[in-house]
């Protein structure tokens, strides 16, 4: 792979901001998780792209995101602990990025971990793993959220009848309120009594601040400009009712709760004591009917 490949664009491009954190995340003596591959997705990617979340108004989107995406890792790292102990043996990871889990969580004897994304994003996630062993039996699948996803899940071994341990990071702020509907109606279909569902719940009115408009206007490359334009979740349900209203019995853990669980400072971008600052919402849920 050359220096600058281009293939993470758009909305994939923010998966190396992650990874940037995360290869942070991993240097800390006091880190809350490691992931060794995060750095070789970087180096993969080539410093062009890298300077786009390094540079100017990347680099201010970066720290004001401060430790969120540490602390979201390690939130959902505990999550897929729990799952598994529960009793789930499958894993379906949406739109997957540069996930690593497979490959640096502890995964129990038994457990099958599907990843689903889009064809480019795979493709070079599949170039930098190489000959990689994952800790679990690893299922990539190409497939667009917007398409027949479930029907490749099926085809790929996915049962139905099994509890499933669901991860929805990083989506649903992409996601109409009709879409996003849809996408929980279709996990739903899939799920059995005893699966368990973890989402990153993000509307636009929670992200789309002061701040974040200036630094969508002056970012490099006009990244941050068009991830704004892709903003469309609207929804103005509460994230818990929402899920109930999907069969769902959900618990939200504040962002400032999980802070101070791990002794991190509240997120600049998320700090509700800061003036124009944006919310999230990380939530677990037990499936209830």
């Amino acid at each position: 792979m050359t220096d600058g490949d281009t293939r993470l664009a758009g909305v994939s491009s923010t998966a190396l901001v992650v990874g940037i954190a995360r290869a942070a995340e991993s240097e800390r003596p006091d880190r809350l998780f490691e992931d060794s591959l995060a750095t070789r997705f970087l180096d993969a990617a080539g410093v062009d792209q890298q300077a786009i979340w390094t540079t100017g108004q990347g680099e201010l989107f970066a720290e004001a995101m401060g430790d969120y995406f540490a602390l979201r890792t390690r939130y959902f790292d505990d999550y897929f602990t729990q799952a598994c102990a529960a009793g789930c043996r499958q894993v379906v990871v949406l739109a997957a990025g540069l996930d690593t889990r497979a490959y640096r969580l502890d995964w129990p004897a038994g457990v099958r971990l599907f990843e689903l994304d889009r064809p480019d994003v795979l493709a070079f996630k599949e170039d930098v793993l190489g000959g990689d062993m994952p800790r679990c039996t690893r299922e990539v699948i190409v497939a667009d959220l917007r398409d027949d996803w479930p029907a490749r899940l099926v085809d790929r071994g996915f049962r139905a009848d099994e509890p499933t341990a669901w991860l929805v990071e990083g989506v649903l702020v992409y996601l109409t309120e009709h879409d996003a509907d849809h996408l929980l109606d279709r996990i739903g279909a899939l799920s059995a009594p005893g699966s368990r569902l973890s989402v990153e719940h993000v509307t636009r009115s929670m992200v789309d601040t002061e701040g974040a408009k200036e630094a969508a206007a002056a970012a490099p490359e006009g990244v941050m400009s068009l991830l704004s334009s892709l903003w469309k979740n609207e929804m103005t349900r509460p994230p818990g009712d929402w899920l109930a209203a999907h069969g769902w019995r959900a618990e939200e853990e504040p962002l400032t709760h999980l802070a101070r669980r791990h002794t991190r400072p509240v997120p600049p971008a998320f700090d509700p004591t800061l003036p124009g600052t944006g919310r999230v919402g990380l939530l677990t849920a037990v499936r209830s009917s």
